[in-house]
């Protein structure tokens, strides 16, 4: 199977030169690639740069590539791990530290100013969510006036600047 456009995609192309066609994935495109001169210069395309990257040389690689290889990966690893405490640390010190505050305004008569503290968060969220619903259409509204208001801030300014900015030196040939 083909494209949208009706070509073939480069995989396809590549599996086409490989013959790896999948008869379910992959049908119709030997089929495509014979009729259709695009899709048939990319096909021969992929098989010159094939043959191209066979004829160079392969460099050496040094003696200890193996052993730099598997030594940064235990590096990334042991970083990865530390990230992980780190996080896992963090994470166990706000709920500790949460568990106490909870504990100390429950103990201590703190509950009414958690209380109040809480009372006003909400308050203030449901400020946010209705003023989400009106934000919008006010933007909407204002928008043409925020252009020209920009523009007339911004046209004065570029025409200064542009005063200030040097004349340009004429060429010699």
């Amino acid at each position: 199977m083909t494209t949208i456009s009706g070509h073939l995609t480069e995989a396809q192309a590549q599996r086409l030169l490989d013959g790896q066609l999948d008869p379910a994935r992959d049908a119709g495109v030997e089929a495509h690639a014979l009729g259709c001169a695009g899709c048939a210069a990319l096909v021969e395309s992929f098989r010159a740069l094939g043959e191209a990257l066979d004829g160079l040389p392969l460099p050496e690689l040094p003696v200890d590539f193996t052993a730099g290889v598997l030594a940064r990966i235990e590096v990334a690893e042991a970083a990865q791990a530390r990230e992980r405490r780190v996080a896992a640390l963090v994470f166990a010190a706000a709920a500790l530290l949460g568990a106490v505050a909870l504990g100390a305004a429950v103990a201590g008569g703190l509950s009414p100013a958690v209380t109040g503290v809480a009372d006003h968060l909400g308050l203030a969220a449901r400020a946010l969510r209705l003023g989400s619903g009106v934000l919008p259409g006010l933007l909407s509204a204002v928008r043409g006036y925020a252009l020209l208001g920009s523009m007339a801030a911004g046209l004065p300014l570029l025409y200064a600047l542009a005063r200030l900015m040097p004349a340009p030196r004429a060429q010699r040939a």
